[in-house]
């Protein structure tokens, strides 16, 4: 692979960082959305307790920093970003676009694979979130910074990634 190849690909997944990406208002308006985003979900299922062993374990760690990584760059970046080359990008609903839309509802479907179908349909207000990220700054980075932050207050207020213990009960 060339180094033209390799600009092209990262080009073509929106993988730059946006200048003055902590001074946006909407950034820091998402990042200040997740706790209420993460107190909706814990209103509808049971709430399990994590202890600093599975916070510090593999399993955590791929649940916050890889899966939204290869997330984005699936759904963000090749889909939302092949619809965007199709000018999918006018506004449907609320200012979001056509490609967010779609690709948030096929990210919840695809969800259902590994979730209940309410779990499922709670993906979908933060998939418009990280969607909405892409179309504002035509970059993946900050989606995968938002999904990582999302995750990660999921995973540690509301659900444990591996099954709970005695200990972690108490």
């Amino acid at each position: 692979m060339t180094r033209t190849d390799w600009y092209h690909i990262r080009g073509r997944l929106g993988l730059f960082w946006p200048l003055k990406l902590y001074a946006s208002k909407a950034f820091l308006l998402c990042a200040v959305a997740a706790p209420l985003v993460w107190a909706i979900m814990a209103s509808v299922v049971p709430v399990h307790s994590m202890s600093l062993v599975h916070v510090w374990s593999l399993g955590f760690a791929s649940a916050v920093l890889w899966y939204p990584l290869w997330e984005e760059l699936l759904f963000r970046g090749l889909l939302q970003g092949e619809l965007i080359e199709r000018g999918w990008t006018h506004s449907w609903v609320f200012g979001l676009s056509g490609a967010n839309i779609i690709v948030s509802l096929v990210f919840t479907a695809v969800h259902l694979w590994s979730h209940s179908p309410i779990w499922a349909a709670l993906v979908f207000l933060p998939s418009l979130v990280f969607g909405y990220l892409r179309d504002r700054f035509n970059s993946t980075v900050p989606s995968i910074v938002m999904h990582m932050w999302y995750n990660g207050g999921y995973f540690f207020f509301i659900d444990s990634v591996l099954p709970s213990t005695e200990s972690d009960v108490r």
